[in-house]
């Protein structure tokens, strides 16, 4: 073995003994067990803040882009561009994932992930339809029409 490997392994054993020492023989385990409790309540905690902060990050961000894909649809509306199904079939769906009126528990909140995708899908869809132009006018009519004479 090296030597630096057995030179660590001596100071971390009278590091060891030095903190047994200080802690004190008989609550030593006790301590280690506490220290453990400490860390482990501390971790969970985290994850319960980081998971409300998350959840309610994705609340706002599902009812901001829903505004969002309804001034899209209504733009894209207006400029004889397909929407208003789009529209009617994301309003449905979002009605049904996240409304209740006189529930007792909040929705769940798988129900405002799976709606989130479907309004960001939605507002990314207009987006796309608001940028390019209709496709009739992208190809030439089929079959090819004889030019006019000029």
């Amino acid at each position: 073995m090296r030597r630096e490997t057995l030179i660590g392994i001596w100071i971390g054993g009278l590091l060891l003994a030095a903190l047994i020492y200080l802690v004190g023989p008989d609550q030593f385990l006790d301590s280690a067990l506490n220290a453990f409790a400490l860390i482990d309540y501390v971790f969970h905690n985290f994850v319960f803040t980081l998971g409300l902060q998350l959840f309610t990050l994705i609340r706002a961000l599902t009812i901001a882009l829903y505004i969002l894909f309804v001034v899209l649809a209504m733009m894209a509306v207006s400029r004889g561009r397909p929407g208003i199904w789009a529209l009617i079939v994301v309003t449905v769906l979002c009605a049904l994932l996240v409304w209740r009126p006189y529930a007792v528990f909040p929705v769940p909140p798988s129900r405002w992930i799976v709606a989130f995708a479907i309004v960001l899908i939605g507002a990314i869809v207009m987006t796309q339809r608001l940028i390019h132009t209709p496709r009739n006018d992208r190809w030439p009519p089929f079959p090819p029409q004889p030019r006019p004479p000029a």
